[in-house]
């Protein structure tokens, strides 16, 4: 990878003479300290976020970029909530026929999830696996009443070692997660839920125990799993034997549930929520004209991966985000030293925002809380991953102003790229919000690859010479918004639309950060068929059509399987609650 990355640098020697070769090797070294070990990830609210702050604040200001964040400073911050870590007052107390007993939160036992009301007690109800799966013709719950009740339940599903199992055969199904059970247990009005573990299918399975601090996340009900064989002795103490039962489930497929009256549960839920506070960096290059057009990028990444990773057995590693988004944010260093050489026709916004992982909070805040009024902002250019282009670059957001289709043909005809067009804003990053409010944009976007959400996103993986491509293509991009008479015109993608292809869209924009089962919504294009059918930002699809969604890959396959003109039901939890509602899905669309 060395040997390509010095290749690179020599075509670009031959390419583009010496000038260009100095600005590629600060192009690199932008890139290479943004990506290096010591800013471990540039997490959100970890010292290597606010590092990597202070280095592009000190490069706004050698370039000359006048502040205008927060009281004279390149710095707007704002307050993020992480998640929520354990409180000092949680307690699990279970007291049956014969005695009771206090479990240790950690060694006993873990709280995954938690629901509006911190205090619950009632008595056990067993339901096998905590399944309802109308396809399969299986319900753990049947006609039983369990309102108020403290739900015990197996973890995983039943025959999963079964290749003929009718559960999708040895394949786990989104019916085995947490997300399911605690929200099938809520629906039903439970007061809580205890997963054990399945140790027919798990005979050798060791107990975890938890780290210091965990993270949970409302889901309505408050969900703990007992270790090791606790929860069989609860079984024995109600006078059934956990094996015999196991073996019914899996040898019948039927389930095998009953009140544990004799047995009570009390259950202390204590959380606090994670805070940071976290910074945009933004710095203004003035120009003749009062207003102006925003370059974006956004600077945050997973640290050492947490929930967001997509390498699972590599959480702790650091998560570089070479491209993702270093890339993106070196690009826009670059762009303000080069725009600074000579007065703009408008004024430059260079924004670096944070949090854009967590759900595009920064530029969120920023739409909130403008350096320039948003109705002098022109246009809004963002740089989201192009350091990875195979000679091709994404181009979204072309139908949102009429002129920005003629201007692109201009500059791809004087660039060694390919333009790919996407009239739509496309893809969950920080042009949305500005979308949203209005505002024409350009997401410049090289595409996915198999380090993306991983540690090896490194520096060394970034082609330099396609990268330097799409800088030279963005800043003649806006140089020419810059030189146009007029300002873009802002089409309502809301009406008059017309079809881009045939296949069925909802218009959302996923929270990529959210992995505790369903699809949470960052953003709802208002136009489309989601935005119709009731689905609001903040959202957590968790069935679509009657199937259970368990990743955005489960949703993009539903999705496939429809067609436009479907009416589909949508199971969604709101702030703690099931909602139902019902899309008709339409073909994608623009103007």
């Amino acid at each position: 990878m060395i040997k390509r990355l010095q290749w690179s640098f020599l075509a670009l020697l031959l390419l583009t003479g010496a000038a260009g070769a100095r600005d590629e090797g600060r192009l690199l070294e932008h890139l290479r300290y943004l990506a290096s070990d010591e800013l471990q990830g540039r997490g959100n609210g970890s010292p290597g976020l606010e590092q990597a702050a202070r280095y592009i604040a000190e490069e706004y200001r050698r370039t000359g970029l006048e502040p205008v964040g927060s009281d004279g400073t390149y710095f707007q911050a704002f307050t993020i909530t992480t998640g929520q870590n354990l409180g000092p007052n949680n307690r699990l107390a279970i007291r049956g026929p014969e005695n009771a007993r206090e479990f240790s939160i950690g060694p006993e036992y873990r709280l995954l999830t938690f629901g509006p009301n911190p205090n619950i007690s009632g008595k056990l109800f067993f339901a096998g696996f905590g399944i309802t799966s109308h396809e399969h013709g299986y319900d753990d719950y049947g006609d039983w009443d369990v309102r108020g009740r403290v739900i015990l339940a197996f973890e995983h599903e039943p025959q999963e070692r079964l290749a003929s199992s009718p559960f999708h055969g040895k394949n786990l199904t989104s019916y085995s997660t947490v997300t399911h059970k605690a929200l099938n247990a809520a629906s039903r009005g439970a007061a809580a839920l205890i997963l054990i573990p399945d140790r027919f299918n798990h005979p050798k399975r060791r107990s975890r125990q938890a780290p210091q601090f965990e993270r949970v996340a409302n889901m309505g009900i408050p969900t703990v799993r007992l270790n090791g064989r606790l929860g069989e002795l609860l079984l024995r103490e109600a006078g059934r034997d956990p094996s015999e039962i196991d073996r019914w489930i899996h040898h019948h497929l039927t389930p095998y549930s009953f009140p544990m009256d004799g047995v009570s549960v009390r259950l202390d839920v204590d959380v606090v929520p994670i805070r940071h506070q976290v910074r945009n960096v933004v710095g203004a290059l003035p120009g003749d004209s009062e207003e102006a057009v925003v370059i974006g990028a956004h600077y945050d990444h997973l640290g050492f991966g947490d929930e967001s990773s997509l390498a699972e057995h590599h959480l702790g590693q650091i998560h570089n985000g070479a491209d993702d988004n270093a890339s993106g944010v070196a690009a826009l260093l670059i762009l303000a030293r080069d725009l600074s050489a000579a007065r703009p026709g408008r004024t430059v916004v260079f924004a670096a925002f944070a949090a854009e992982e967590l759900g595009l909070l920064g530029s969120r805040h920023y739409v909130q809380h403008p350096s320039l009024p948003l109705e002098r902002t022109v246009a809004m250019v963002n740089l989201d991953m192009i350091g990875r282009s195979d000679g091709d670059v994404l181009i979204g957001g072309v139908g949102t102003a009429k002129e920005f289709r003629d201007l692109l043909h201009e500059v791809e005809a004087d660039s060694p790229l390919t333009f790919n067009y996407a009239s739509t804003p496309r893809g969950s990053s920080d042009h949305l919000p500005f979308a949203a409010a209005g505002v024409p944009v350009l997401f410049f976007f090289t595409g996915l690859h198999p380090d993306y959400h991983k540690p090896s996103d490194d520096w060394e993986k970034i082609d330099l010479v396609r990268t330097w491509q799409v800088v030279e293509a963005v800043r003649q991009t806006v140089d020419r918004l810059n030189r146009l008479e007029s300002r873009p015109r802002y089409v309502d993608l809301r009406r008059g639309r017309t079809p881009l292809d045939d296949r069925p869209w909802l218009g959302i924009a996923p929270d990529m950060s959210w992995t505790l089962g369903g699809v949470r919504i960052a953003q709802v294009l208002s136009w489309s068929p989601g935005a119709a059918a009731g689905l609001q930002e903040k959202d957590v699809l968790v069935e679509f059509g009657g199937r259970v969604i368990r990743n955005l890959r489960d949703l993009r396959n539903l999705l496939r399987s429809r067609k436009p003109g479907d009416q589909v039901k949508i199971l969604v939890l709101r702030q703690g609650q099931l909602v139902e509602m019902t899309a008709r899905l339409d073909r994608r669309s623009a103007q």
